[in-house]
């Protein structure tokens, strides 16, 4: 196994070998991806769905910290009818990797990178009439997906105001109208059925397009949460990101779908080591440090998406032995306690997540030390740390 830039594919992953252009690999860091734990998570939600039910699978934040150009290309493998992100370097990492699905773009792009939406075959959202005609003016065909807000106060039109935009859309000849998409809504609410209410105000929206006979060709609501308690929301299509990471974000699920984490380690060297002695003066007052302890400096610190604030309970695995990790952290180091694991050099790889001997650092573990949940843990994880594809 070797370690891989971002968007880089490499033949360990059971894929075809693909060449890119990647910058020189600077930091001996790495996370470690299992792209057969993506694969299996996939193979799971198929099984469980009707065979008329498409997949489109949401990479947003470069795949949940995973890598997009990757991700979409296993699956794609696996059969991913499409794919969705919220912005353009998440769509050119996937066409990178030779991936000619179709692309949905999430809010967030605007009709000013209208060329390279139009030179990569995306389709774009539309929530209003004024986006719909910026982006008419934009391309010289337009696709789109119309999104609806069925109460999650964000993007989308409202149920009262999508019959418009459907008109309008199948009224002009230079507009794509590919489908029409809804997210259920996370915010909190007195009613103890929300979700089935959203549903209720999707089939009113259906019923008046198909009277209208402006009903899009594909309709999706369920995310992640959607697919595994609502199979009635399947729709046409369903659009899960979380899923494929391993997570099912929900603890009552309707599907009995058995996930595996994608993130496997996370992983650092010791850019050195050092026995403390009295040459350096007082013992900072800091909890950990006492005179004579031997500590070693890690290759990552908060800028490589380390909690700022240490945690008391925080720990790497270092020579198969767990050893605390010592606040406070900087932008790209991080102290660690070598006292008890006498044989560490300079150079070891210390693991920050994962497994050494029989030793192990679960994603639960490492997500309630930075403060967090382990889907926030996913999208701490930076860019510009090299991913090692098992």
């Amino acid at each position: 196994m070797s370690i891989i830039h971002y968007p880089t594919i490499h033949e360990t992953s059971g894929l075809p070998s693909l060449a890119f252009t990647s910058s020189p690999r600077t930091r001996e860091s790495w996370y470690e991806i299992d792209l057969g734990a993506i694969r299996h998570n996939y193979r799971q939600l198929r099984a469980h769905l009707p065979d008329t039910v498409k997949i489109f699978a949401c990479l947003k934040r470069n795949g949940y910290g995973c890598g997009a150009g990757p991700v979409a290309h296993a699956l794609a493998a696996e059969g991913a009818d499409g794919f969705a992100v919220a912005s353009l370097p998440d769509a050119i990492a996937i066409r990178e990797t030779g991936v000619d699905h179709p692309i949905l773009l999430y809010p967030g792009p605007l009709p000013a990178s209208a060329q390279a939406v139009e030179s990569l075959e995306l389709t774009v959202t539309v929530s209003s009439l004024d986006e719909l005609e910026h982006w008419r003016a934009a391309l010289s065909t337009t696709r789109i997906f119309v999104k609806v807000d069925l109460g999650f106060f964000r993007a989308g039109a409202t149920p009262q105001e999508i019959g418009r935009i459907l008109s309008a859309a199948y009224a002009y000849n230079d507009v794509e109208l590919q489908g029409l998409y809804a997210h259920l809504s996370e915010l909190p609410t007195s009613s103890s059925s929300a979700a089935e209410e959203q549903f209720a105000r999707m089939q009113r929206v259906l019923a008046q397009a198909e009277s209208a006979g402006t009903r899009p060709p594909l309709v999706m609501m369920s995310s992640t949460e959607g697919v595994l308690r609502y199979p009635l929301m399947d729709l046409d299509a369903v659009d899960p990101g979380a899923l494929f990471i391993g997570l099912p974000e929900t603890d009552h699920p309707a599907r009995p779908i058995a996930l595996r984490p994608a993130l496997k380690a996370i992983s650092t060297p010791l850019v050195a080591v050092k026995r403390i002695d009295a040459s350096l003066g007082p013992i900072p007052d800091i909890p950990g440090f006492r005179p004579g302890m031997t500590i070693g400096i890690l290759g990552m610190g908060w800028g490589d998406g380390l909690p700022r604030k240490v945690s008391s309970q925080a720990a790497g695995l270092v020579r198969g032995q767990r050893a605390r990790l010592l606040p406070p952290a900087h932008l790209e180091h991080l102290r660690i306690d070598l006292t008890d694991v006498p044989d560490a050099r300079f150079g070891d790889q210390v693991l920050l997540l994962g497994q050494q001997g029989n030793e192990i650092i679960t994603l639960e573990e490492v997500a309630a030390q930075w403060s967090t949940d382990v889907v926030g843990l996913y999208a701490q994880l930076r860019d510009h740390i090299p991913r090692v594809y098992s």
